[in-house]
């Protein structure tokens, strides 16, 4: 008997009793019992179970408790009931059946513990994974989620990964970002990202990936490492969101911006060409033209028929002289115009030699010297009729305005730069030019340096607007008296 009431004593100290009759009429708790259900024993005592049911069970499953311990069953489970002044508690139950000798239960002797705390801690533990799985079926409807190892392999993808790269997820487990690397991005520019996660740090970026099919597509990434207790990555999270119509109308704004530049540009030249045009005529056309006017008024006033002969003979040169200055301003507009010119590969020392063949008689006769040093560059790609015309007008000037102290000394030399450009330059001892004086006026139609009867002042010009037709440029160095140097930079084209 002592040994009995030792384990009634411990099990009254330790665990939550109640004993109830075959009814369910309570007939003995113990102090826990009291304890958590706010109630004392004589409020318990007499009554049923259903003072401390909190409602949250269903019948079913009230009805399957008694209808085992009626068998004379033993019913283990958890209950959630109610206290006195209606909070609730969890208890891990065991309710055993007393039989009498016919094996029917006679009482019932419910055995609890406290597991409130437990029950709470695992409510709030799948309020929190549902929250995770609400995130986490958010996030996949939404983003475009990858998850690799701390090595990069990926280790998950989800549905809108592989519909966006077009590979399952068979083929992306396992392997690393390179299989979706489009090759755009520099080494650098890689280099800096999985530096930044390495350390642990969040990566934010706009990234352009390569499909399955070799179609690309850009992505807004965000990268966040998953660190170990050590504060090192042990994965990483990738969330990217598809940006490939916005980038792609982003390029498309760069085009038309470019294309709008390009148009605003040519739309500047045909206006300096208009401006061009205007000066010109305003400058060399009036003047010839007021000529005309006034040699037509003598003719229709005069009377005289020999005057008017004399007037009429007067009129051609001008008029020649008009249509020349007319031709001269079509052929330059013609030249800034003309974008489908022939473009080949010209062979410089065949090119001058062709072209200094047409200069023989002068050279003989001014006993002039032409050197040439091709050694650096003997071809260029360029229009033939365009550098026909240019060496043979720096040429023609070179020997055109020699000095009348020296016989005409000639070099013809090219050079290659950095960046694979050619310049050729023609230099002679001639007159010169005082560029202090006509620096800004060298290159423009109309205008000339010396008094020469040839001399009409579209040479130079001419020179220049093919130069620049085709991308190049070009500049003189001069010294009066001592000689001019001419310097032409050909841009490298493609051939």
């Amino acid at each position: 008997m002592e040994k009995i009431a030792d384990y009634k004593y411990a099990l009254d100290e330790s665990s939550i009793i109640a004993i109830t009759d075959q009814k369910g009429i309570i007939t003995h708790v113990n102090d826990n019992f009291c304890k958590i259900s706010k109630y004392s024993t004589e409020e318990l005592i007499g009554q049923d179970h259903r003072i401390i049911n909190s409602g949250y069970h269903s019948k079913e499953f009230i009805k399957e408790l008694w209808k085992t311990i009626a068998h004379g069953n033993v019913w283990k489970g958890e209950l959630k009931n109610k206290t006195k002044d209606g909070s609730t508690y969890w208890v891990d139950t065991t309710i055993v059946p007393f039989l009498n000798q016919e094996g029917k239960p006679y009482q019932y002797v419910a055995i609890r513990s406290d597991i409130t705390e437990r029950k709470e801690g695992e409510e709030e533990l799948k309020k929190i994974l549902k929250e995770i799985s609400d995130y986490k079926y958010a996030l996949d409807e939404s983003a475009i989620v990858a998850i690799t190892d701390q090595k990069g392999i990926i280790t998950h993808v989800n549905d809108n990964f592989c519909k966006i790269s077009k590979y399952s997820t068979e083929e992306l487990i396992g392997q690393d970002h390179r299989i979706i690397n489009s090759g755009y991005h520099s080494q650098e520019f890689i280099k800096e990202l999985w530096k930044t996660i390495a350390h642990g740090n969040v990566w934010k970026g706009e990234l352009k990936n390569k499909a399955k099919d070799g179609s690309t597509y850009w992505v807004d990434t965000t990268i966040v490492p998953f660190l170990n207790q050590d504060g090192k990555p042990y994965q990483y999270v990738a969330i990217r969101s598809d940006i490939t119509e916005r980038k792609e109308g982003e390029e498309q704004i760069k085009v038309n911006n470019i294309k709008a530049i390009e148009h605003a540009q040519i739309l500047e030249l045909k206006n300096t060409q208009l401006v061009d045009f205007c000066n010109i005529v305003s400058h060399n056309l009036r003047a010839p033209l007021i000529n005309i006017a006034m040699l037509v008024d003598f003719v229709e006033q005069s009377k005289d028929e020999e005057e008017k002969s004399e007037a009429l003979a007067k009129i051609k040169p001008v008029v020649n002289h008009l249509m020349d200055v007319f031709n001269e301003l079509v052929e330059s507009i013609q030249v800034k115009q003309d974008t489908e010119v022939d473009v080949d590969t010209i062979i410089l020392e065949d090119c001058l030699a062709k072209i200094l063949r047409g200069f023989e008689t002068q050279i003989e006769e001014y006993d002039a010297q032409i050197h040439i040093d091709l050694s650096e560059a003997n071809s260029i790609y360029f229009p033939p009729k365009y550098i026909d015309s240019i060496l043979s007008n720096l040429i023609s000037n070179a020997l055109k305005y020699k000095s009348p102290h020296r016989n005409p000394v000639i070099h013809i030399k090219t050079q290659r730069t950095e960046q694979d450009s050619v310049i050729l330059s023609v230099a002679d001892n001639g007159l010169g030019i005082d560029l202090i004086m006509h620096k800004d006026q060298i290159f423009k139609i109309r205008k000339t340096f010396h008094k020469h009867p040839d001399a009409k002042g579209f040479g130079l010009f001419m020179t220049k607007t093919q130069v620049e037709a085709m991308n190049g440029k070009i500049w003189a160095e001069s010294e009066p008296e001592k000689g001019t140097t001419f310097f032409i930079e050909f841009k490298k084209l493609q051939s």
